[in-house]
């Protein structure tokens, strides 16, 4: 903030000249004055170490209620000028800043006459940064809005009675067409199944799954199958495909023998969809058998249970070893006793990972020649 050099007349025996900039910081906000005291008749007053001023802002140029004021006690006076340095000390400068300020200067503790008139505070250069479409805000420290005081935890503070945050609200197709949406994106969805919706990384989740007071279990038969595999809020997680006749009747080949899927070698939680889908769109899916029957992979992918779930894919070797334990361990989920079953991992040109679901919980998935017979259980998010 500035104000044009103006002199201004003391009803007693100063002449007062005044510059000011600003010095508006996330952590604190200061006035940087500049003043120069003369006598009436033109002269500089004595140079000391010990003037007392006081200033003071005001929401109007003459009357008007003060909304803040702070003493400055032995101030330096040279050749008549002199600085000061506004809410660096012990008094805050927590004026809003919402509207129109005028300055009040006096000498002594505030008890006595102003110079005037009051100058008005104008804005400084960089401070028309904040106006606009392009708003630049501080780059470190925290900010409160409604509050001058932001909590020191928070990097953002609002304080209000009457008003609240409004989130971006969009429609979601305006929603799907993010673009790289970053983990936590937190957006209000206005139609199909309005709500707040969250970015989890991996996909958009609404955040009512956080009201379910009875969370999932492993083993509990929901949506086509049972649950293996539970992600930490209790409410999303893997399910594998309850038995069918499809699925459990025959054995499979994993395909793509002596050809190299890089893409399709995933072994973590949560890779067993990329897996399938590298295999299934890769021209050498059904290359090695007698159609799409034939290739694990496809079998997964293409089949739809009659409760219309139609999202299946292969396991990855981490998940199928976690349906292992979980599920075949517990008795739960109808697998074939010492059956080997394909995941969708790949090993390399020629083998890929299997599993034989035994009785022990310690058994370890192994590979397999990518021209070996093994079993199908899909598997699906939800």
């Amino acid at each position: 903030m500035e104000c044009p050099v103006s002199w201004h007349r003391l009803p007693a025996t100063f002449v007062f000249l005044l510059v000011f900039t600003s010095g508006l910081s996330a952590q604190n906000a200061t006035l940087a004055v500049q003043g120069v005291l003369k006598n009436a008749d033109g002269t500089t007053v004595p140079d000391a170490t010990n003037y007392t001023l006081t200033f003071k802002l005001w929401d109007a140029e003459t009357g008007g209620t003060t909304v803040w004021q702070e003493t400055k006690t032995n101030v330096s006076i040279l050749g008549g000028l002199y600085e000061v340095v506004l809410g660096s000390g012990a008094t805050v400068l927590n004026a809003p800043f919402d509207k129109p300020y005028y300055l009040g200067v006096s000498i002594g503790t505030g008890s006595g006459a102003e110079f005037s008139p009051r100058p008005r505070l104008a804005s400084a250069p960089y401070a028309l940064s904040l106006l606009g479409n392009t708003n630049i805000f501080p780059s470190s420290g925290n900010v409160g809005l409604g509050t001058t005081t932001p909590n020191a935890g928070a990097q953002l503070e609002l304080q209000s009675t009457t008003k609240g945050l409004l989130i971006p609200r969009m429609t979601k197709a305006n929603r799907d067409a993010i673009a790289s949406p970053a983990t936590g994106l937190l957006i209000f969805q206005t139609d199909n199944t309005p709500g707040f919706y969250y970015y989890s990384g991996s996909a958009w989740k609404s955040v009512n799954e956080f009201t379910n007071n009875t969370p999932y279990s492993i083993g509990d038969s929901i949506q086509g199958g049972f649950i293996f595999y539970l992600e930490p809020s209790g409410v999303h997680g893997l399910i594998a495909a309850s038995l069918n006749p499809l699925a459990e009747s025959g054995t499979y080949l994993w395909g793509c023998n002596g050809i190299a899927l890089p893409a399709a070698r995933g072994t973590a939680i949560g890779s067993g969809r990329a897996n399938t889908r590298t295999i299934v769109y890769d021209d050498c899916a059904d290359i090695g058998g007698g159609g799409v029957n034939d290739i694990a992979a496809e079998r997964a992918d293409k089949i739809t249970f009659s409760n219309g779930y139609n999202d299946w894919y292969l396991p990855s070797k981490d998940e199928l070893e976690l349906m292992h334990k979980n599920l075949h361990a517990a008795g739960i989920g109808g697998f074939g006793a010492n059956q080997s079953y394909w995941s969708s991992t790949e090993n390399d040109a020629n083998t890929a990972w299997q599993m034989q679901f035994t009785g022990d919980t310690g058994t370890a998935p192994s590979t397999a020649t990518k021209t070996s017979s093994a079993r199908v259980r899909m598997i699906r998010a939800f």
